[in-house]
């Protein structure tokens, strides 16, 4: 039978590693995509995600490894977890809060079909990608001190 210890570091792993995956997948592949549609779909697309986001298990999993990642911290110590724990957290609060989020706002009140569409949508492109960059390396460098912990 697993610990209590072992349970909330392999909810850490699990955790960190799948919002590592949806951060990988948006800068792999979707912002790619999106671009191919054109600056008003891509908006179009983005506006909506960035709606439906916040209403998802998604939000859960986001804030939940943030809480298992400090209960880990606490409870195994040691310079892993701990690591592990902080780069979540600063993935998954500061930098997400400070960066994509009000990207994501002023993305909100871009008209799609507008004159700026263009301009704005490259613009977003290019600086939310660098911050889901940053914050998907810290995700996944994460997931691998929660489980190198274990």
């Amino acid at each position: 039978m697993p610990s209590l210890q072992q349970i909330v570091l392999l909810l850490a792993v699990a955790g960190s590693g799948l919002i590592a995956g949806v951060c990988f997948a948006f800068a792999s592949f979707l912002m790619r995509s999106f671009d191919r549609l054109g600056a008003p779909a891509a908006i179009r697309v983005m506006q909506s995600l960035n709606a439906v986001i916040l209403r998802s298990t998604t939000m859960a999993v986001w804030f939940g490894t943030v809480i298992a990642g400090i209960v880990a911290a606490i409870m195994v110590g040691g310079v892993p977890a701990i690591a592990a724990a902080v780069l979540y957290g600063i993935g998954a609060v500061l930098i997400t809060g400070r960066g994509n989020v009000p990207l994501n706002e002023a993305l909100d009140a871009v008209d799609p079909d507008g004159p700026e569409a263009a301009e704005a949508w490259a613009d977003y492109r290019r600086r939310w990608g660098r911050w889901n960059a940053i914050r998907t390396v810290m995700f996944v460098l994460a997931c691998m001190g929660f489980a190198w912990s274990l």
